[in-house]
């Protein structure tokens, strides 16, 4: 059963304009702060919020639930609509000046970026996710894993290898910068 922003991306999808308006409400401050502390001006900002609301509405109907979190979606198309806000004004990201606070900053950044990871790893097979649970999570060495899951210690070792490959894959292709 969808949450209740994937249904308003589905209502979205379907061309009800109230749904698109809760979507605004829900993101566009975030969405603004987010343009505002990346491109360091307003009316540039105010072109980020809206251009994401177009584009989400018009690829409403390609969200798939299944691969990320309505806000990672909103945060990917955020991303690229941001670079492309960059390239089309030839600027460079405004300097680090000294926030008021920094740590909110810091905070929602990593937010976003922990959503995304979290998404990443709902990609993976049950059998890569695990190993790497039992890692990265759990901090068990390759040895203990290996016991733990009454399988080989090579086998081990290349389910580990080949589901942080997969993962990197599932990052980059929901944009998670490192």
């Amino acid at each position: 059963m969808p949450d209740r922003q994937s249904a308003l991306v589905v209502r979205a999808a379907a061309g009800d304009e109230h749904a698109v308006n809760e979507l605004y409400d829900l993101y566009a401050g975030t969405l603004y702060g987010f343009g505002l502390r990346r491109l360091g001006d307003a009316e540039l900002a105010e072109e980020l919020v809206q251009r994401v609301m177009t584009r989400l509405w018009q690829l409403a109907d390609r969200y798939d639930e299944s691969r990320a979190s309505v806000r990672t979606w909103v945060f990917t198309i955020a991303r690229t609509t941001l670079i492309d806000l960059r390239r089309r004004n030839d600027l460079v990201p405004p300097v680090a000046e000294p926030a008021e606070h920094p740590e909110e900053d810091d905070e929602f950044d990593k937010l976003v970026r922990a959503e995304a990871v979290r998404a990443a790893l709902e990609r993976l097979s049950p059998q890569h996710r695990e190993v790497l649970d039992l890692a990265y999570f759990r901090a068990l060495t390759q040895q203990e894993i290996a016991r733990a899951l009454g399988l080989p210690l090579g086998t081990v070792k290349s389910r580990t290898y080949y589901a942080l490959k997969a993962l990197r894959l599932a990052c980059d292709e929901l944009g998670v910068t490192r």
